[in-house]
């Protein structure tokens, strides 16, 4: 994959010298922002608000381009291999993490085909019910799946997704068979949690938040180690399940980012490294994240790369362990 940076090495060269001798006047014209999942999703929302205010503050348009499929590697893959001039950037999430060890092939690296810029948001995965759900607690719902086994069902927003993997975590460490019914996209996932075609979902606050509001599902947990602030009364997985250990590891916390192609100047990274933060310092915009259910959280461009590098392995693991397939 190293050659992937050679390739457009040359291409790379010419963006910095145009972009030099037009006194780096980045970005002057609009910029794509490609997002592997549907609109009005978990990760949709908040990528749209961010994208708003870097139109704002760059003066240019930041555009948000759907791309749904394959565990997001179709839209992984069109930024990987777009004109690396910083005119087409990606939402990066663990997806870019997950998916070698999903699909076992997938047509760019997950560092080395990208430049990193940085994070902007992490997000609680939660595991919510119906309010009509009989369970009150997690521990209720482990009980009703061992004396039913393979009967209790759970929705995510699609195989391979954060959810998914967090939901058959649970199946192993807790010695039960809850049966995953994916759907394409945190809509779907949800209407059919209301309208009665799954027991469970396990999904993001920020797609969950308005359904929570209006009363109409109950949370059991949060999959992160760590409790969520934005919900107090949520425990964590260990929490609820004192007599259950899941190893850290496989406590996900899912993530929102920027990435652009790799080879991409080092003037424009930085330049949007930039953006980025400075969005994320804005109060009016932390709050607006904050109401759609994630947490604004600016990570920079080296440490995003270790993250991933530490991610990559462990979801390697789980999914050998566990045996998902996507």
């Amino acid at each position: 994959m190293k050659l992937i940076k050679l390739a457009k090495g040359a291409f790379a060269t010419i963006c910095l010298t145009t972009l030099m001798s037009s006194a780096f006047a980045y970005p002057d014209r609009p910029v794509k922002i490609v997002i592997g999942y549907p609109p009005g999703g978990t990760l949709d929302t908040p990528s749209r608000i961010l994208a708003k205010e870097l139109s704002n503050l760059s003066g240019q348009s930041f555009v948000i381009e759907n791309k749904p499929g394959a565990s997001a590697t179709i839209a992984g893959n069109t930024v990987a291999t777009a004109e690396p001039d910083g005119y087409t950037l990606l939402v990066s999430s663990s997806a870019v993490s997950s998916a070698r060890a999903l699909l076992k092939q997938i047509p760019f690296d997950p560092v080395d085909s990208f430049e990193h810029i940085g994070m902007f948001t992490t997000l609680p995965t939660l595991i919510v019910a119906r309010a009509d759900f009989p369970a009150n607690s997690l521990q209720e719902v482990i009980e009703m799946a061992k004396q039913k086994p393979g009967e209790l069902t759970y929705a995510s927003p699609g195989v391979g997704t954060g959810a998914h993997m967090a939901g058959q975590v649970l199946n192993k460490y807790a010695d039960v068979n809850i049966q995953h019914i994916p759907f394409k996209g945190s809509a779907q996932s949800l209407n059919n949690l209301i309208g009665g075609h799954v027991d469970l979902l396990f999904g993001g606050l920020s797609s969950l938040k308005g359904a929570l509001d209006s009363k109409q599902i109950k949370v059991f947990a949060v999959t992160n180690a760590e409790p969520s602030p934005d919900l107090v009364d949520a425990p964590t997985i260990a929490q609820a399940l004192p007599g259950i250990e899941i190893p850290r590891e496989y406590q996900f916390t899912s993530w929102l980012g920027l990435s652009a192609p790799a080879g991409t100047p080092d003037e424009v990274v930085e330049k949007l490294a930039e953006l980025l933060e400075q969005a994320l310092q804005n109060p009016s915009l932390r709050q607006e994240l904050i109401g759609v259910g994630v947490n604004p959280n600016y990570v920079g461009r080296e440490d995003k790369v270790q993250h991933i590098q530490t991610e990559v392995p462990a979801y390697a693991r789980i999914v050998e362990e566990i045996g998902i397939t996507n």
